[in-house]
């Protein structure tokens, strides 16, 4: 090698599957244009530190990140831990049935920054990745979480932990937790949230039988571990929606 010359840098995982999904990487251009803003809820579970000193996930799946408290502490673990990961981060962007009720008290509807009826939730997200200092580390997905688990699965991704918090209906979590358990390496661990809301809990029961391994509650957490080898295929069941 000539003297002057400096040794080519890998890619960032993260960058390289915005390269996949969308060629090109999605913060180029995009300066912060909201302050931080990390609300959130069980973001910062103890759960997290003890399965990333477990499982050391170099791929991990946020699905319903609202504004991304969730991905900003696990991309803080990650770099802590010396990982080179990326943590895929799925979310419509566009609120819960439960964040458009202008009659709650607390009034989280502003937190949608409606503007010509259209939430810039997404910006908000943006601004706070980019604030937090986790550009090469997190990889938005602005989709459904139906949708983006088939994006996903297409672009070849292999996940070894799955955070879901998303619907706090039953048929929806289940499903959930149906198509991101596929996602999931063998090895991986699957991670819910909102055990406490009664319609999680029993979808989170229901699928712990359906894959027959032991649930493990941290409240408000649901932990599923999927084993190396398959004892049950979940594309086997009939689970009606």
């Amino acid at each position: 090698m000539p003297p002057d010359a400096t040794p080519s840098r890998t890619p960032p995982p993260a960058l390289v599957l915005m390269e996949r999904l969308y060629g090109e990487d999605v913060f180029e251009g995009f300066g912060p244009v909201l302050p931080p803003d990390l609300q959130g809820w069980n973001s910062d579970h103890p759960a997290f530190v003890e399965l990333f000193g477990e499982v050391r996930p170099r791929v991990v799946i946020d699905v319903g990140v609202w504004k991304g408290r969730s991905v900003v502490f696990m991309g803080n673990l990650m770099r802590q831990l010396g990982i080179d990961g990326m943590v895929i981060a799925v979310d419509t962007f566009l609120g819960s049935p439960e964040h458009w009720n202008r009659k709650r008290a607390d009034r989280i509807h502003t937190s949608l920054r409606l503007r010509h009826g259209y939430p810039g939730l997404y910006w908000q997200f943006l601004s706070n990745i980019l604030q937090a200092g986790l550009r090469e580390r997190v990889v938005p997905l602005a989709q459904t979480s139906e949708n983006a688990a088939l994006i996903l699965k297409r672009a070849g991704v292999k996940a070894d932990l799955v955070h879901v918090d998303a619907a706090h209906e039953y048929e929806p979590a289940l499903r959930d937790a149906r198509l991101y358990w596929d996602l999931l390496a063998p090895g991986g661990v699957l991670v819910g949230d909102d055990y406490s809301w009664p319609e999680v809990a029993r979808a989170a029961d229901e699928f712990a039988r359906l894959v027959g391994q032991e649930l493990d509650v941290q409240e408000p957490k649901w932990i599923l571990r999927k084993p190396l080898v398959p004892a049950k295929k979940v594309s086997d069941f009939k689970i009606l929606w």
